[in-house]
């Protein structure tokens, strides 16, 4: 009888040999994903290290004797023999000119905020020159941007003596951990290297502490605190023990006035920590009863109609931007003034006094403020109201004061264009194009552009609502 070798459908399988149906096929399916990934990652640290070398080499270029000369303004063309450039401090060092002239090219380039920028310079500057092993493992996509970012934090500030010790120690960690995980190995090594005791690092460090404002989406925003660590981390077990403490059915998302019949709305542990925050931040008092009686203020920009129920057009928060309908006019309602201004093209506010005067009057002011909101510095977002107003064309030039040649700048971004090669140009409706030293161009639009009148045209009129912008009145209308 013939034989064959083929197996019967129904014949026994080892269990050693038992695969389940299909496996083959899943993991080839998985596969065609996360290799490609994988190799994606390399290519993205690769990139990540071209740009640390790019932006290395502009550093380099920033000490260039010729280069800082060609940098500088003239002082006749930018302006600098104005009356309000001397209320700046003294002028910066041709070092720190060129940091901020070459850090104000690459936010317009890349559309980052000058800062950020700068920052970015000086870690490419570090990783370049003082962190070259790790510049070649991410070259060659052995390591993550991430775990470059973790060695900056950690090694900020380390003596450059102990940094070739550290990075021969740490970075065959960084190639089989995560950047959180190396960052703890890192800080532990760098602390037994430091010829520095922690404690000195540490009264250094508490120098440091800051608070600041990050605009998000959505009309929300994060206020982060920089503390010292024992503080922040007792500071967070507070708002968390005050969190649970918390009774939706008492308070109805923090509202004042709610109606005792309506739906209670149950919060998570976050929503309550943050409304925890937000009340001891806004009603709460500082040691020693500091902080009564103060109150942070905003301004906000709400049209007409919103106001009146009658649109859904937002509100303009300054320093951030729109706003929903609800919260502009729940601000509007508690507001204990206005400054009123009507947002067709005649808004009864002086444009112009041409060479009568150079310090603007106080209308002309709050209309380009409510017109630019921010400085209009390339990529920087200070509030109007903590900001300089300039004269574009230069007053010893000729320049007018009028709103078509004043916008706002804050001190620093008002000494850039004052001191360096910059360029400023103005539009009408307050547009301001830079022209960088490299020959790029970059434009701030207002971020609430107000319509001019037209001269000839005469005024419409608007019973209902007052033509001087610069009466401030308590509400209603």
């Amino acid at each position: 009888m013939a034989t064959s070798n083929a197996t019967p459908e129904d014949a026994p399988v080892e269990p050693d040999t038992a695969r389940p149906e299909g496996i083959d096929a899943t993991s080839a399916a998985i596969a065609a994903i996360i290799d490609p990934l994988i190799e994606n990652a390399r290519q993205m640290s690769a990139i990540h290290a071209e740009r640390a070398r790019l932006l290395a080499e502009l550093h380099r270029l920033g000490e260039h004797p010729r280069i800082i000369a060609g940098l500088r303004g003239d002082p006749v063309e930018t302006g600098a023999n104005d009356p309000d450039t001397h209320a700046h401090g003294p002028a910066w060092d041709d070092v720190e000119l060129a940091e901020r002239t070459l850090a104000t090219e690459v936010a317009g380039a890349l559309r980052l905020h000058s800062t950020t920028a700068r920052m970015m310079i000086f870690n490419a500057a570090h990783l370049v020159e003082k962190l070259p092993g790790f510049q070649k493992a991410l070259a060659q996509g052995r390591i993550s941007w991430a775990h470059v970012l973790r060695m900056q934090d950690v090694t900020t500030g380390a003596p450059d003596e102990v940094l070739p010790a550290l990075e021969a120690a740490v970075l065959g960690k960084a190639e089989k951990l995560t950047a959180t995980q190396f960052g703890r190995v890192a800080a532990r090594e760098l602390d037994r290297l430091h010829p520095v005791s922690l404690q000195e690092r540490a009264d250094v460090g508490v120098t440091l502490r800051r608070v600041v404002l990050q605009p998000d989406v959505d009309g929300m925003a994060w206020l982060n605190a920089y503390l010292k660590a024992d503080e922040a981390q007792a500071g967070y077990d507070r708002l968390t023990r005050i969190a649970k403490s918390l009774n939706d059915a008492d308070t109805n998302d923090g509202a004042d006035g709610a109606d005792p019949g309506c739906e209670v709305v149950l919060r998570t542990m976050d929503q309550r920590r943050a409304d925890a925050f937000r009340d001891l931040l806004l009603d709460g008092e500082c040691a020693g009863g500091l902080g009564r009686g103060i109150r942070g203020t905003v301004h906000v920009t709400v049209p007409v109609l919103t106001l009146m129920g009658k649109s859904f057009e937002p509100g303009m928060l300054e320093g951030y931007g729109p706003i929903d309908p609800e919260t502009a006019r729940r601000l509007a309602g508690t507001a204990p003034s206005w400054d009123r201004i009507l947002t067709h093209p005649e808004t009864g506010c002086m444009l112009s006094v041409g060479r009568d005067s150079y310090t603007p009057p106080a209308d002309m002011k709050r209309y380009t403020e409510i017109r630019d909101q921010t400085c209009q510095g390339i990529g920087c977002n200070r509030t109007a109201t903590h900001s300089e107003i300039d004269h574009t064309v230069p007053w010893n030039k000729g320049g007018p004061t009028a709103v078509g040649n004043l916008v706002h700048l804050c001190k620093a971004c008002h000494r850039l264009k004052h001191q360096s090669s910059f360029r400023t140009r103005q539009t009408p409706t307050g547009a301001l194009t830079w022209t960088s030293p490299g020959g790029k161009t970059y434009t701030r639009e207002p971020a609430n552009p107000i319509g001019q009148p037209t001269p000839s045209a005469p005024a419409p009129a608007a019973p209902s609502l007052p033509r001087s912008l610069g009466r401030a009145e308590p509400p209603p209308f």
